[in-house]
C-alpha cells in the first residue's frame, strides 16, 4: 500500500489524546445525593470487571477512528503495475488531415476521436496536445474544448517520424516517463512506420474508415487554347466503378456557366469545359459525392496572359530562336549586336547571346544590372570572343578544344528538364560539337558530354554553353532536345499564372505589377488574408507561397485596396489515396481502435487501486460502535 500525501500520516500522533484521556480519568466528579432522596433512585450495580471493559472497548473505538479520518486523508492505493507511481508526461496527436473526414462506424473519423477525447479524459489531468496546424502544451481537455470542436481538416500532414521527434520535444522533462499517443486512420504517408524513439513510450489508436466508394477531381488543365477560347479539361477518379454518369459543373464568379459529365465506369473519365476568355475566369469546379468532401471542388483561375519577352541579341543566324517562342506565349524580339538599344534590356524577362564576338563594357554593365533585378540569360558563346568574363557568372574561354564531342548524358532531375521526359531515354542519337570554349564540370550541369564535362549548366539566372551551335560547329539545334530545353528557359524566366496552385508546395508566381516604396501585395478572398512573401523587379512582383495558406480558394491579389488579379489555391490530392497500414506493419502490440478502448487500457497499465473509500467507511463503523458501546455495554 503506497500514499498518495504520506505526510499526512503525522496526523496519527493524535490517537495520544484518547489515551491520555482514559489514563488520567479526565472527567468531571459526580454529584452523589445522601439524603434520603438517594434511595428513592434506581440502584445500578456495575462490577469492576464490566466498568474496565467498557472502558477499553471505547479507548480503542475512539482511537481506531482517529487513524482511519487520518489514513483517509493521506490517500492510500495499491498500484497497477510498476511503473504506476512514476510520473509521466503525455503528448496526444491528433490528426486533422483531409483523410480524417472518412467516416466510420460513428461518423467521420476525426469529429469522433474529439468527442471521445473529451468524453473519456479525466477532467484534471494534465496533456500536451498537438494536430497537423495547432499545439497545446500542459492544458485539459476543458481548455482544448472549444478549439478540437472547431478546427479544420489540414492538407499537409506530419509525417510519423515528425510526430514523434516533435512530441520528444515537447516532453522536456526528463525525470518522467514519456509516452505518445497517435489518433489517425493512419495513411500510407510514408513507405515504412517509423520505430519507437528509445525513452518514449506509444500508443496508437487505430480510427478505421468504412469502406465507401470515393470520387475524386484530381486534376484540372487547358488542353486547348483559341483567340478568344479554351478548353479546360477536368480529370476525375473513382474507387469502385459507377454505372451513372457524374456531373460536373462549373461556377465563374458563384454563377453557374456550365456542365457536363463523366463516366466512371473505368474508374477514370476526363471532362471537358469550354470557356470563352472575353472576362475572367475565377471559377469553381464541383461534383455531388457523399464521401470524402475536400476532393469534390477544385477552385481555378485565369486572367489575361501576360506573354513572356525574349530578347535574342545575334551576330550569327537566330532563327531556330523564332521558331521556338512563338507569339501565342512570346514577345519575341532578334536584333543584331550592333543595333541593339539598350533601353530594351530591362523591359526583357529572357536575353539570348547569341555568338558574340566581342561584348563592349557598356553592354556588360547594362546586362549586370539586368540580371541584379532578376533577369535571366542564355549565353550561346563564340569560339572567337572578348569581353565574355565581364558578365557576372560566365567566364571567358580558357582554352578551345577543337576535339569532337558527344552530348551523352541528360539530368533529368534538373528544374528545367523536370516532367519533360515520360522515362529515361538508352538509345539517344547524341548530338555532338567539333569544338568547345571551355571544359567545366559544372556541380549541377543540364547536358554532359562523354568526357564528364558540361555542355550546358546554369549558374544563378544564367544558362551557359559551352559550345557554339551554328551548324558548322554543332548538330544540335536539329536535336529533339533543344525545343524542350530552350523553351523552359523561357518559361521559367517569368512564372507565369496557373490555373491553380497546390497548397503547401512552394509556388513562385509573377505578377505584372510595379510596386514602389512600401507598397505591398496582399493575398485576400471572404475569410483569408495574408501578406506572403514578395521581391520587387523592374516590371513584375515575384511572390511567393508555401505554407501561408490553409483553405483551399480563390485569392483576390490586392494593391492599394484594389484587385489585380485572382490566383487559385487547392489542397493536394495525396490524401484521397485512401492506402492505409495494416495492424502488423504498424505492431499489433500497441494498437487501440477507439479512444474509449485506450482509456481503458491506460487505466489498467498505469491505474491504482484508491483505499480511502474504505477507511472514511471505517472511521463511520468504529464511531458507530463507540456510540453503541458507550449506550448499551452496563
Amino acid at each position: 500500500m503506497i500514499f498518495k500525501n504520506p505526510s499526512i500520516l503525522y496526523g496519527l500522533l493524535f490517537l495520544i489524546v484518547p489515551i491520555i484521556v482514559h489514563l488520567f480519568q479526565l472527567r468531571r466528579f459526580t454529584k452523589v445525593p445522601f439524603t434520603n432522596v438517594a434511595f428513592l433512585k434506581p440502584l445500578i450495580t456495575q462490577t469492576r470487571k464490566s466498568r474496565q471493559l467498557k472502558k477499553w472497548l471505547t479507548l480503542l473505538a475512539r482511537m481506531a477512528v482517529i487513524a482511519c479520518i487520518v489514513i483517509a486523508f493521506a490517500q492510500p492505493f495499491i498500484p497497477g503495475s510498476n511503473v504506476a507511481t512514476q510520473e509521466k508526461e503525455t503528448a496526444i496527436y491528433l490528426d486533422n488531415s483531409y483523410s480524417m473526414q472518412s467516416s466510420g462506424s460513428k461518423g467521420e473519423l476525426f469529429k469522433t476521436a474529439v468527442t471521445d477525447l473529451l468524453e473519456r479524459l479525466p477532467n484534471d489531468q494534465k496533456f500536451t496536445l498537438f494536430t497537423n496546424s495547432n499545439t497545446y502544451t500542459n492544458t485539459t481537455k476543458k481548455e482544448v474544448a472549444n478549439d478540437l470542436l472547431n478546427s479544420e481538416y489540414q492538407s499537409k500532414p506530419l509525417s510519423y517520424e515528425q510526430i514523434q521527434l516533435k512530441a520528444n520535444a515537447l516532453l522536456n522533462d526528463n525525470k518522467k516517463r514519456k509516452e505518445l499517443i497517435i489518433i489517425s486512420d493512419f495513411q500510407k504517408i510514408d513507405e515504412t512506420f517509423p520505430d519507437t524513439i528509445k525513452g518514449l513510450k506509444r500508443e496508437l489508436v487505430f480510427l478505421e474508415a468504412e469502406g465507401s466508394n470515393n470520387i475524386s477531381i484530381d486534376t484540372a488543365y487547358i488542353s486547348r487554347r483559341e483567340t478568344n477560347s479554351i478548353d479546360i479539361s477536368v480529370s476525375v477518379t473513382s474507387d469502385k466503378a459507377i454505372n451513372n454518369p457524374v456531373t460536373l459543373s462549373l461556377e465563374n464568379n458563384d454563377v453557374l456557366v456550365a456542365k457536363t459529365s463523366v463516366d466512371l465506369t473505368n474508374l477514370k473519365d476526363t471532362g471537358i469545359f469550354n470557356f470563352e476568355t472575353s472576362q475572367p475566369l475565377q471559377g469553381r469546379i464541383y461534383l455531388e459525392d457523399n464521401s470524402l468532401s475536400f476532393d469534390n471542388e477544385l477552385f481555378i483561375s485565369n486572367n489575361i496572359d501576360r506573354k513572356i519577352k525574349v530578347l535574342a541579341i545575334n551576330t550569327v543566324d537566330g532563327d531556330f530562336l523564332k521558331r521556338i517562342y512563338t507569339e501565342d506565349e512570346f514577345d519575341f524580339t532578334a536584333v543584331r549586336s550592333r543595333d541593339l538599344n539598350f533601353n530594351l534590356l530591362k523591359e526583357q524577362n529572357l536575353i539570348i547571346l547569341n555568338e558574340l564576338n566581342s561584348i563592349s563594357v557598356n553592354l556588360a554593365k547594362e546586362i549586370n544590372t539586368y540580371l541584379r533585378n532578376g533577369g535571366y540569360l542564355v549565353m550561346i558563346p563564340a569560339l572567337d570572343q572578348s569581353g565574355y568574363s565581364s558578365i557576372n557568372n560566365i567566364k571567358g574561354t580558357d582554352n578551345i578544344s577543337e576535339k569532337e564531342k558527344r552530348i551523352t548524358e541528360i539530368n533529368y532531375n534538373h528544374p528545367l528538364l523536370r516532367g519533360v521526359f515520360n522515362k529515361q531515354i538508352s538509345n539517344f542519337q547524341y548530338p555532338k560539337v567539333n569544338a568547345t570554349t571551355n571544359t567545366i564540370s559544372a556541380l549541377n550541369p543540364i547536358l554532359k558530354f562523354e568526357d564528364g564535362s558540361s555542355f550546358l549548366f546554369q549558374k544563378g539566372n544564367v544558362f551557359n554553353f559551352t559550345a557554339p551551335l551554328n551548324n558548322q560547329n554543332s548538330n544540335f539545334k536539329n536535336s529533339p532536345l533543344i525545343v524542350p530545353i530552350l523553351y523552359n528557359m523561357g518559361r521559367n524566366s517569368l512564372p507565369v499564372q496557373q490555373l491553380y496552385y497546390h497548397i503547401g508546395d512552394k509556388n513562385s508566381i509573377a505578377i505584372p505589377e510595379k510596386i514602389i516604396r512600401d507598397e505591398i501585395l496582399e493575398l485576400r478572398n471572404e475569410s483569408n488574408a495574408i501578406i506572403p512573401k514578395q521581391r520587387a523587379f523592374e516590371s513584375f512582383v515575384l511572390i511567393e507561397v508555401e505554407d501561408e495558406l490553409n483553405n483551399s480558394g480563390n485569392y483576390k491579389v490586392i494593391k492599394d485596396n484594389e484587385s489585380i488579379t485572382t490566383l487559385s489555391f487547392n489542397s493536394s490530392r495525396q490524401e484521397n489515396k485512401l492506402n492505409y497500414f495494416t495492424a502488423s506493419e504498424l505492431g499489433s502490440n500497441n494498437i487501440a481502435y477507439s479512444v474509449e478502448d485506450l482509456v481503458y487500457k491506460l487505466n489498467e497499465e498505469d491505474g491504482v487501486l484508491s483505499l480511502w473509500r474504505y477507511f472514511v467507511i471505517g472511521a463511520l463503523f468504529f464511531l458507530i460502535c463507540e456510540l453503541l458501546i458507550l449506550k448499551f455495554l452496563k
